[in-house]
């Protein structure tokens, strides 16, 4: 039987070590989004989805933090070793709920009656623990032929998820994926040289033939056409490839962002857009501008609670509000960075570089749509919007960090990433007993 200072000893063994301003930081981000959530609760109509996602919220954060504590307590080389399973499974679920009957008119979450998985956000920390463990031990990918192998695992999971049609998260993956290979050690030419190939492909003039077609797919096809007219008979739209699969309402989105000095579009198209800047922009430094009309402009918001809860942050607390919610995103980048660069374990290090690409890629895409810098694509506000599933998945993310920051070991053999170095230079620079710890360090690491 253990005794009591022998139980009191447990949460020490996993706390030594660890970053504790990243606990605080996520912490932090998850009482904010429910006081924001709150916000948007109070001055909601009283039919809205949006009562009752206070207390659910609080619930979603309750699991978040068991998840936490569970990746944080499984040593991260185990969930290394098991990176492979853990994806095909979740690519099996991603498969799976696309014959499931819709929710909101896409296919993107299984309903298990008490609450709802959205397999494509269990896809960033299952792709990102892939990815990590596929290059841990690999240079192949400082070769242009190397880099086919990551581009089609992340092409398989952003596929399955465009279908649904989930466009922000497909978005997302690719952001990660160049990041993490650029600190893994690609060489930023081959890189530079995909990401031109790429916007060639998507800008890419496709003709369609409209003939005789008048319907809102039509129309918002053309209204973004690099050019439409007749050719003999037959009437023809010029389209850009990745606008030519997009949705009636992605591509409606699209040109609300694009054609917002047009007044029409930017009061039907574009409203959602628009409602969010005038938010933010009547916030003020404190909030107190808005203090008697910031009901009616919330009311006026949809999915204030979810994609757009920095533009309630915004009207709520001001400039100083959205001030402080990034200096706590940077904490969490800083310390993160301080865990990377502390590993000596390619696993580790390209885990954590991982999940910070990943927080980042979020924050970035999900601040530029609600101040109009990027198109609306979906994308949650990590830690602080409304979300089951999302809240789950991030604070896994955030126990991974911690997890190997607990477990970052000191090897003795040549650090990772540091390609086309002569190892016998570096084994003659040190001492005996450093040379035959070395060579047993590198042989074991050949056998993984």
């Amino acid at each position: 039987m253990m005794n009591f200072k022998e139980i009191l000893r447990i949460p020490s063994k996993y706390l030594r070590g660890i970053s504790l301003p990243i606990i605080a930081a996520m912490l932090a981000l998850m009482v904010i989004g429910i006081t924001a959530i709150s916000v948007a609760e109070q001055a909601a109509r009283p039919n809205s989805i949006v009562r009752g996602s206070t207390i659910k919220q609080c619930i979603y954060a309750v699991v978040g933090i068991v998840a936490f504590i569970a990746a944080v307590v499984v040593p991260y080389r185990r969930i290394g070793q098991s990176s492979y399973i853990l994806f095909g499974i979740n690519l099996s679920l991603l498969i799976l709920v696309l014959f499931l009957p819709p929710i909101r008119n896409s296919h993107r979450w299984i309903d298990l009656r008490i609450f709802k998985v959205q397999p494509s956000e269990l896809i960033k920390v299952t792709y990102v623990v892939a990815l990590a463990w596929y290059l841990r031990y690999r240079d192949n990918y400082r070769r242009a032929s190397g880099l086919i192998a990551p581009f089609v695992l992340t092409l398989i999971p952003a596929v399955l998820i465009l279908i649904e049609p989930d466009l922000g998260t497909t978005l997302l993956l690719f952001p990660t994926l160049f990041f993490m290979l650029f600190m893994a050690g690609a060489k930023l030419r081959h890189l530079v040289t995909v990401i031109i190939l790429a916007a060639a492909v998507a800008l890419m003039p496709i003709p369609i033939d409209t003939t005789g077609k008048d319907d809102t797919l039509t129309k918002d096809r053309k209204a973004l056409a690099y050019w439409s007219g007749k050719i003999g008979k037959k009437e023809y739209t010029l389209l850009a490839g990745s606008l030519s699969i997009m949705k009636p309402h992605q591509l409606a989105r699209i040109e609300g962002w694009i054609k917002q000095s047009d007044r029409c579009i930017a009061m039907s198209k574009g409203f959602q857009l628009q409602v969010s800047m005038f938010i933010l922009g009547s916030g003020g430094l404190t909030g107190e501008k808005m203090t008697r009309q910031k009901n009616i402009y919330f009311r006026m918001l949809p999915d204030d609670h979810t994609d757009f809860i920095y533009t309630i942050i915004g009207g709520q607390w001001g400039f100083l509000g959205c001030l402080a919610v990034l200096f706590i995103y940077l904490v969490i980048f800083f310390f993160g960075a301080e865990i990377a660069g502390t590993t000596d374990d390619p696993f580790g290090r390209l885990l954590v570089l991982g999940m910070l690409g990943l927080l980042f890629s979020q924050v970035f895409i999900n601040l530029g749509m609600t101040m109009g810098l990027m198109p609306i694509t979906g994308m949650t506000l990590p830690l602080i919007s409304y979300g089951g599933s999302s809240m789950v998945v991030n604070c896994i993310a955030m126990g991974l960090m911690i997890n190997v920051a607990h477990r970052r070991p000191r090897l003795l053999g040549r650090k990772p990433f540091e390609h086309g170095k002569n190892a016998q230079e570096e084994v003659a620079s040190i001492g005996p007993l450093f040379q035959w710890a070395q060579s047993r360090n590198y042989n074991h690491n050949n056998k993984k």
